[in-house]
């Protein structure tokens, strides 16, 4: 009976009782076969225990894993759906801004990548209820916008349009007037609500890129400031790397007071169990030991990507395992599994986009972030401050505040005096660089 306690999966569970059932059945099926003198004894118990997991199980029977597992976890692309898990804070936070107020109230969400701010916007969507309605824009799409504020302007226009079902201004006017037509736009689109809007601009640090870069002026930020306020109908959600403080230059001070930050940071350890064992999929037949789930956890601190990119693995690997080499194993992962998929050099490859996100971020803002990591790189119960400030050279004030700059961006952690990186796997990439 430990398989169906130590199961996690609602499938594998079911799989697991349905097992233990058959064998008990085909115990009592054979009776007679049973050594007379603990024959009593035996089918007593055996009938105690049908009847007890017969409470749980609905039928008896055997299911065999008998082509490769669809694999439920996704990696890189937002999640939706039932596969969305553990943020239930931060939605209810939005619900509370967004659909319980008088006013909508514009947010910067924010965590470094990965963390699943995106997930986050497109599933309040979902939550929303008919009367708001949420209107998604990738700023990443912009590329290098060359038409300035004009192309940026049309690029949000375009997204409104689509949900709303507003045509959006003529092209010719967003390049011409700029400003002025979206703001006419806006007010067509206020007077169109029966609810509200919320307008999500995620990867917001786009914008401060294409204010360093010339491309568009630093009267962007002022313009934005004035159509957040403008509306009580009609509220932005910036997604990005940063709170609006942590942006580099001085226009972005005048939203100071007029923003809620709400922090996206690591998935906790049962949602992180939830996630791997049971991916919205009614249909998931395989399992982990629960020491599995704890190493994985050990291993990312819930990080959502990487959490995604290992339950990912582990499906191909059981089903190259077992239906392209044609061998035979248990559908339970274990601590083993675990650590075979991340032993494979593939795996830092396709976890490169996160890992090289984290660093490059550590190189903007205060100076000294980089060189502390790779301090720490080697010491995964961390280090003291003073041997800290001893293997990188930095003065107490500026070794402070890139350490306080890596602890808000979830890189680093303090544990009684003790200074550590926080994902292990991005320790260990930092030690193979």
């Amino acid at each position: 009976m430990e398989v169906p306690n130590r199961s996690v999966s609602r499938s594998a569970r079911s799989l697991a009782l349905n097992r233990a059932l058959g064998e008990l059945t085909k115990i009592l099926n054979q009776a007679d076969t049973l050594p007379q003198a603990e024959q009593g004894l035996i089918i007593d118990i055996a009938q105690t225990w049908k009847e007890s997991l017969l409470q749980i199980a609905g039928e008896v029977g055997e299911i065999s894993i008998t082509k490769p597992v669809i694999n439920p976890y996704v990696v890189g692309d937002p999640v939706q759906g039932n596969l969305f898990v553990g943020r239930e804070d931060i939605i209810r936070q939005l619900e509370e801004l967004w659909i319980m107020s008088n006013q909508l109230q514009s947010v910067v969400l924010y965590g470094h990548r990965r963390m699943g701010k995106t997930s986050i916007l497109v599933n309040a969507a979902n939550c929303l209820g008919s009367q708001i309605q949420l209107a998604y824009v990738n700023l990443l799409r912009l590329g290098d916008s060359p038409q300035g504020v004009g192309e940026v302007l049309m690029a949000i226009c375009d997204e409104i349009s689509q949900t709303v079902k507003l045509p959006p201004p003529a092209d010719a006017d967003l390049l011409n007037l700029p400003y002025r037509t979206f703001e006419r736009y806006l007010k067509q689109v206020e007077a169109k609500l029966d609810g509200g809007l919320i307008i999500a601009l995620d990867e917001f640090e786009k914008i401060e890129d294409l204010i360093e870069a010339n491309k568009i002026p630093i009267e962007f930020m002022g313009f934005l400031r004035g159509l957040v306020q403008m509306s009580s109908k009609i509220a932005f959600a910036f997604a990005g790397l940063h709170t609006l403080e942590e942006m580099t230059a001085d226009y972005f001070h005048p939203f100071f007071g007029s923003l809620i930050n709400i922090h996206v940071s690591f998935q906790e350890r049962a949602a992180t169990r939830q996630i791997l064992a049971n991916p919205g999929n009614e249909d998931f037949l395989l399992d982990y030991i629960p020491e599995a789930l704890d190493e994985i956890y050990a291993l990312t601190h819930g990080q959502p990507y990487l959490v995604q990119l290992l339950g990912f693995q582990l499906v191909r690997r059981y089903n190259d395992f077992v239906f392209e080499q044609g061998r035979s194993r248990d559908p339970v992962f274990t601590v083993q599994d675990v650590e075979a998929v991340i032993n494979d050099p593939e795996f830092f490859k396709r976890g490169r986009y996160y890992f090289d996100g984290v660093w490059g971020q550590a190189a903007r803002g205060a100076e000294g972030q980089q060189a502390i990591v790779q301090v720490l790189a080697p010491h995964p119960e961390g280090l003291s401050l003073d041997a800290l400030a001893q293997s990188t050279g930095m003065n107490d004030a500026d070794l402070q505040e890139a350490l306080n700059t890596l602890k808000r961006h979830d890189v680093v952690e303090e544990i009684q005096g003790s200074w550590r990186i926080m994902v292990e796997l991005f320790r260990r990439w930092v030690l193979q660089q």
